[in-house]
């Protein structure tokens, strides 16, 4: 694999279930709160992403 985008994505998706598992009691909690975590992890690789780029 050669796209960053994707490994992140494979990575974020698996991560983002289990948090929302391990950390939320309820259907409901646990669907938002994996979909909130999954945003801001990729959400957040991007931007830091592009950061490190600038200051390079």
């Amino acid at each position: 694999m050669n796209s960053y985008l994707l490994i992140l994505l494979l990575f974020s998706i698996p991560a983002s279930v289990d948090l929302a598992i391990i950390r939320k009691d309820y259907k409901k909690e646990r669907i938002k709160y994996g979909i909130k975590s999954f945003l801001w992890m990729v959400v957040g690789s991007i931007l830091f992403g592009w950061l490190m780029y600038l200051l390079k």
